[in-house]
């Protein structure tokens, strides 16, 4: 059974229960990833994804997703993990323009994106010269993010397959970034394990979030890891299909990592 997670009341749950459609019924020969992605790609075609045309960081970029978030659980299905990250966010706009408008991101950066979905801030980055590896935990999103790549001619990018609770990537990189990924409080050591390993002494990790409570207790967590946490609230209109005027206040967290340890 899904818990519906309603868009424009911002709720924090994410849908677990069902089949794994990424991993149920593959070729007995899939071993790569990028077979994994190819799959995946063949499947998003029975998702209601739609061409958006989204302005972030300043420039305008074609973006295919999902817009309707009840025609995504009528499609879906049994799909676990549930596809929400093909759902385009107000948190990732806002860290595309977050991104552009500081001084974060810069030519030849290393940049690491959690549960990136569609990739929207990822393309922002690697769009300013950085250095991309994209995440997520689904196949399906990984592959959307490679192909709104291709879409907007963004080279400088790389998807990998990221796990929190069973993270393997070692690297250390300039700024590490998420949109919306706060949602569950069960996952928040996870998370702060995965900066602890990702972001090199001196880096920053840039995440936004709709405004959850809950996420109130990961900032804590970070400042008592001995993160320097800073909070911004910005006011964006919703994204359709939200009623035309809704707005949403999405947090902007910058937490920087001390230059020793």
């Amino acid at each position: 059974m899904h818990v519906k997670v309603t868009r424009c009341a911002r709720l924090g749950v994410r849908a677990i229960g069902g089949r794994s459609l990424s991993r149920n019924g593959e070729p007995s020969d899939v071993t790569s990833l990028a077979d994994l992605m190819d799959v995946a790609a063949r499947r998003l075609d029975g998702l209601p994804l739609e061409d958006l045309r989204v302005r972030a960081g300043g420039r305008a970029w074609d973006i295919t997703a999902v817009r309707d978030q009840d025609r995504l659980l009528a499609a879906a299905g049994d799909w676990t993990p549930f596809p929400y990250g093909v759902l385009l966010w107000e948190s990732a706009v806002v860290l595309g323009d977050v991104l552009a408008q500081t001084v974060f991101v810069r030519e030849g950066a290393d940049v690491l994106e959690l549960g990136a979905g569609t990739g929207l801030a990822g393309l922002v980055a690697a769009g300013q010269g950085a250095r991309v590896v994209q995440t997520d935990h689904s196949y399906e999103a990984l592959a959307l993010c490679r192909r709104n790549a291709v879409a907007n001619g963004v080279t400088g990018l790389e998807q990998r397959v990221g796990d929190w609770s069973a993270w393997s990537d070692g690297a250390a990189y300039d700024i590490v970034i998420g949109a919306d990924i706060l949602y569950e409080p069960a996952l928040y050591g996870d998370v702060l394990r995965v900066l602890e390993v990702s972001v090199r002494p001196g880096g920053v990790a840039v995440l936004t979030d709709p405004g959850r409570t809950q996420a109130w207790r990961f900032i804590e967590d970070l400042r008592a890891a001995g993160w320097a946490v800073r909070v911004d609230r910005r006011t964006v209109a919703a994204l359709p299909p939200c009623d035309p005027g809704a707005m949403v206040d999405i947090d902007v967290i910058e937490a920087r990592r001390a230059e020793s340890r």
